[in-house]
Parts: C-alpha cells; sequence; structure tokens
C-alpha cells in the first residue's frame, strides 16, 4: 500500500512539472491597438483608454501594444496617419471623436476584412454616418456617443436657471465639427422653449476670436454656451479670458471647462469617456463583432459650477441650484 502511495505522489508530481513546463512554453497573444487622434487635447481620452484596459488587466507590452498618431490640429493629416495605422494590422482600432472615426471608416470601407473601429465619443455618430443605427450598428464601427447634441438644450436650461435675468444668449462653435448643421437646427428649437434670444457665433481661428466678440458685444450677449469644436478644445483659456474681460459668463462642455475658468459645464469628462470605451475595446479583443455591439451613451455626466468665476463676473448664484451641482469650486 505504502509503495502504491509513493508511485501515486510521483505520478502527480511528474504531472505537475509538465503542466509547468507546457505553460511556461506557450506564448502569451499581445493585442495590437492603433489609437488615432485629432489634437494633443484628446490625449486624455487615451489615458482613460489605457487605465481602463489596464483595470481589465491588459498590461502595455506584455498582452497589449499601443500604436497613437496625433494629426496635431491638423484634419488634413487624418486620413494619411490613419493608413498608417492599418499597415500595423492592429487588432482594433480607436477613434478619438468624430473626425478620426470618420478617416477611419474611409480607410477600412474597401477592405474585405476591416478591422474594428471603436470611438472614444462622438456626437450623433447616427446623423454623422459612422453607424447605421445605435441598436445595431451593423459595420465595423461603434463607441460611444457623448451625447453633445442632446445636451445642448440641457446646458442652456441649465444657464437659465443660473442665471435666469438673461434674454441674449451666444452659442459659440466651430463649422468644421461634422454636425454643426443639424445643432444650428436644434439650437433654433431651444429658443422658442425659453425666453432667449439666441444666435450661432462660430470660431476656427486665432484671428476669428476677436472680431467675434467685437460682433458678440455689437449683439449685446449676456451669456455663452460653447459647443464642441477643434479650435475651442484646444483654445478655451482664450476664450473664457476674452470673455471674463467682458464680463461674459460662459457655459462649458466637459468638467475641465469649469476648472478652466467657465461659471459652469455640464458633460462627461474626456477620461471617462475613453475608460468607458475600454469595456467596448475589450469585448472585441474577446471576439464579439462592432457590429452587434449597441452604440453606448455616458455612464457619468458631471455638472460643475466655479464659484471663484462666479465672483469674479460679480454674479450670486442661488444656494437652489448650487444644490445640484456635482462639483462645486470654490473660490
Amino acid at each position: 500500500m505504502k509503495k502504491q502511495w509513493i508511485v501515486a505522489i510521483v505520478a502527480v508530481y511528474i504531472i505537475f512539472i509538465f503542466s509547468l513546463v507546457v505553460y511556461s512554453g506557450e506564448k502569451t497573444h499581445v493585442f495590437k491597438i492603433g489609437i488615432l487622434s485629432v489634437n494633443a487635447d484628446r490625449l486624455e481620452k487615451i489615458q482613460g483608454l489605457r487605465d481602463g484596459l489596464e483595470r481589465l488587466r491588459y498590461q502595455e507590452g506584455q498582452n497589449v501594444i499601443y500604436t497613437s498618431r496625433n494629426a496635431k490640429d491638423d484634419l488634413d493629416k487624418l486620413p494619411l496617419l490613419a493608413d498608417e495605422l492599418l499597415k500595423g494590422k492592429p487588432d482594433v482600432l480607436v477613434a478619438a471623436g468624430a473626425a478620426e472615426a470618420g478617416a477611419l471608416k474611409n480607410a477600412t470601407s474597401e477592405l474585405k476584412s476591416p478591422p474594428p473601429v471603436i470611438f472614444m465619443g462622438t456626437l450623433s455618430p447616427v446623423k454623422l454616418g459612422l453607424v447605421d443605427s445605435a441598436t445595431q450598428p451593423s459595420g465595423n464601427l461603434t463607441g460611444l456617443d457623448n451625447y453633445h447634441l442632446e445636451l445642448t438644450p440641457k446646458r442652456i436650461e441649465i444657464l437659465h436657471r443660473l442665471l435666469p435675468e438673461i434674454r441674449s444668449v451666444a452659442v459659440l462653435g466651430d463649422k468644421r465639427i461634422l454636425a454643426y448643421e443639424q445643432i444650428q437646427e436644434t439650437v433654433q428649437l431651444i429658443a422658442k422653449e425659453f425666453p432667449l434670444t439666441i444666435k450661432m457665433y462660430t470660431v476656427g481661428s486665432v484671428e476669428e476670436v476677436e472680431p467675434v466678440f467685437r460682433e458678440m458685444q455689437r449683439e449685446k450677449v449676456e451669456a455663452i454656451v460653447l459647443l464642441p469644436g477643434f479650435f475651442l478644445e484646444t483654445n478655451t483659456e482664450q476664450i473664457i479670458s476674452q470673455a471674463t474681460q467682458r464680463s461674459l459668463p460662459v457655459f462649458g462642455l466637459y468638467p475641465s471647462d469649469a476648472e478652466k475658468g467657465c461659471l459652469a459645464s455640464y458633460g462627461t469628462s474626456y477620461f471617462d469617456q475613453g475608460a468607458q470605451t475600454a469595456q467596448m475595446v475589450d469585448k472585441v479583443l474577446k471576439g464579439a463583432k462592432p457590429g452587434e455591439i449597441p452604440v453606448e451613451t455616458p455612464d457619468k455626466l458631471v455638472f460643475v459650477i466655479n464659484l471663484k468665476t462666479a465672483r469674479e463676473l460679480g454674479i450670486t448664484l442661488s444656494p437652489t441650484v448650487l444644490s445640484f451641482a456635482d462639483k462645486v469650486i470654490q473660490p
């Protein structure tokens, strides 16, 4: 009996050693992720993506490799950079926004087996033609709808509650945004719901900033609501500075806008957009088809008020409105 026990123990030991040898000989599959961004400001999305994937056990250099391309605010470079990423034969492509998603869609449209493309926050992807529908994207693209178009009325409503005495509001955007016309239509509908005069203004370069503000001054604008825009993303502080000089409160999109000096902001952060998108990338890397993954909406919308800016502008906000804020930046 003792001899049989010894033989059994030896057999188990041999099997254990053999399994270790086999396991150590197996190579961990390394996924390749290509990321396309139009500017450096969207790098926060990429950081959110990487952090989100790390929480899902994707370790850079071990089982995932990232290749990023940044157009540095030059939209004409996006098609070339998209082709560069494709040459690396990525397992999945990630677009930092709508323009990037459009470039990657065009770059992959003629391929027999196009790689999956996940976008990290665009406004109205169905209206932009990125996907056929939110519930059934059907193609090789899916991702996160950051709800910028749908949130525009809410931002104006909140501004009206913050400053009920104002009557003239400027909505400042960038014509290069693919859904600019749809936003313009939405804004006109909002104007009918509130006792406000709402006018659209556009800015796409440093040279246009001063003339736009002079026009606002002539039109006796009392507050500004920002729209998403390539120039506005990279020059938020300049816009806020010009507005502050004229005692104009600005309502922003992202939590960081309020931190930069906007009176308030309402939306989802770049980091959170990237982190949420990481879960969709994980599904694709595990075999899911992007066309079968519904487009998601933000998990977290944040309302931020900057009391330091309110004090600088001589604005007193009611405690009731302040109580609704997710975050209040103190003077």
